[in-house]
């Protein structure tokens, strides 16, 4: 995943972006200062790191993951320079030889949900989109995004999360937020269409149901002010408690101001009120930092008011009341519409460092339809193998509706996993690891289902791995069929 990162990287640099209001091309202040290619082994979602870079600035990035050293989420978003080529349109169909493991297959006998009702995913990032869309026509990019729906259909899958919204800006029309930066280099300058809306409609023609993937509190990953279009609500909260710079990270909502919890709330009633999606999904992006400056105001002025729980504590209470009152804007509009949460892998960075009460979400009604850990670990893992952290979310959820989806990391296939231990040439000596991870799910008794990061990792692998990936996909679409 790391040689697909660094050819993104390299293209993506070349590549002219402007900011908003500036007519000198700038890629690096999309790029280098958001670190949104970094994307450690066992990171989370994030991107500026996959499923950016998560709060804490360890070296695992993104979706979810953590690393042994210190839970930090990672970012895996790591578009690839290649969103869909006729290579990767045919790609999963490439015949390899499977190789066969010792492990056997598991029969699925605890969940209730049955194999061809599962959920079966693929994330597409914004980096991955802006490949496809920016700069190119309607037509263009309706073939390019129908092509890569092609792919994750004929490997199998039935679900597609696509980001909307990475920062404060929007791959759709929006009254509320400016249009994406990555959609045509200039952040509020329109595409002259809806991505979103062609989205939609390519999935659904293809039978895919789509999910709409937002980032609610990022703004941009780099902590220059000056890339924030005016249009952008963010802008008209410049030195105000509701927008945060932090140096060396990005500008982030301030999760404890109750005007960004009505933005955020309203930002996903427009979508479900406008487009017809089949999901609202975040990822494991919540509080950017541990530092107590970051809030210490609005955490004071609690304090004042009688208020008793710790920082910590508040912190929490303030992401849950926006998750819940998230997930009763969706269900008044939608109630056929999901939402889920896809926090990091590691339990203690979630709750200490992100600041996300997973448990609260899933052992109370009204917050979730389903969580999708990143658990991007390895059978093999030296300090998390994937069979115990898939065993500690799915004993955690006691809500029976709430389903259990597990985020697979894809974009490991054929690399040392650096922080595995002793399982660090797992991915390497294997070619049937997903599937595996896939069978091993289906026993768990609120399993629902698997999503897999990220779609350039399947299918526009970088050459140094593609044969791997190729094996992959091969034993992959085997117990998918």
């Amino acid at each position: 995943m790391k040689a697909a990162l660094c050819a993104a990287l390299v293209i993506l640099l070349l590549l002219s972006l402007t900011s908003c209001g500036s007519d000198s091309s700038d890629p690096t202040s999309l790029l280098s200062s958001e670190a949104e290619l970094s994307v450690s082994e066992e990171s989370s979602f994030k991107e500026e790191s996959v499923p950016g870079e998560s709060s804490s600035g360890t070296p695992e990035i993104s979706s979810g993951q953590t690393s042994e050293q210190a839970s930090a989420s990672e970012e895996s978003e790591p578009g690839s320079s290649a969103a869909v080529s006729s290579q990767a349109q045919n790609f999963v169909s490439a015949s390899s030889a499977a190789s066969e493991t010792e492990s056997s297959r598991s029969t699925g006998k605890n969940s209730s949900v049955s194999f061809s009702d599962e959920v079966r995913a693929v994330w597409i990032s914004y980096l991955e989109l802006y490949n496809m869309l920016c700069g190119k026509t309607k037509s263009q990019f309706r073939s390019s995004i129908g092509a890569a729906f092609d792919n994750a259909a004929e490997l199998g899958l039935n679900t597609v999360f696509v980001h909307v919204r990475s920062h404060s800006d929007a791959f759709y029309d929006s009254d509320l937020f400016p249009w994406s930066v990555y959609c045509t280099g200039t952040e509020g300058k329109a595409p002259g269409y809806d991505p979103l809306e062609i989205m939609v409609e390519e999935a659904h023609d293809r039978g895919l149901a789509i999910e709409a993937w937002i980032n609610p509190y990022r703004i941009k990953g780099t902590a220059d002010t000056s890339k924030i279009c005016k249009s952008s609500p963010a802008y008209d909260w410049l030195d105000t408690g509701k927008v945060v710079v932090l140096s060396g990270s990005g500008i982030y909502y301030n999760p404890a101001d109750e005007d960004v919890i009505e933005l955020i709330v309203e930002g996903v009633a427009e979508i479900v009120q406008n487009y017809d999606v089949d999901g609202i999904h975040f990822d494991d992006y919540f509080y950017p930092t541990t530092d107590k400056s970051f809030d210490d105001d609005y955490y004071d002025d609690y304090l004042d008011d009688g208020g008793t729980m710790s920082l910590a504590a508040w912190r929490r209470d303030n992401v849950n009341r926006m998750i819940k009152r998230v997930y009763k804007a969706i269900k008044s509009i939608n109630s056929g519409c999901q939402f889920g949460i896809s926090p990091a892998g590691n339990m203690d960075n979630n709750y200490n460092a992100l600041y996300c009460d997973v448990s609260t979400w899933v052992q109370n009604k009204g917050y979730v339809d389903y969580i999708c850990p990143q658990i991007y670990f390895g059978f093999e893992h030296g300090s998390a193998p994937y069979l115990d952290v898939l065993e500690t979310f799915d004993e955690m959820i006691s809500v029976s509706s709430v389903r259990l989806i597990s985020g697979l990391a894809a974009y490991k296939i054929g690399v040392k996993d650096t922080y595995a231990g002793d399982g660090a040439k797992e991915w390497i000596r294997n070619s049937d690891i997903l599937a595996r991870q896939v069978d091993a799910a289906r026993d768990a008794s609120h399993y629902g289902g698997f999503a897999l990061y990220t779609y350039s990792s399947l299918f526009t692998p970088s050459s140094d791995v593609e044969s791997g990936v190729a094996e992959e996909c091969s034993n992959l679409e085997d117990i998918l069929t």
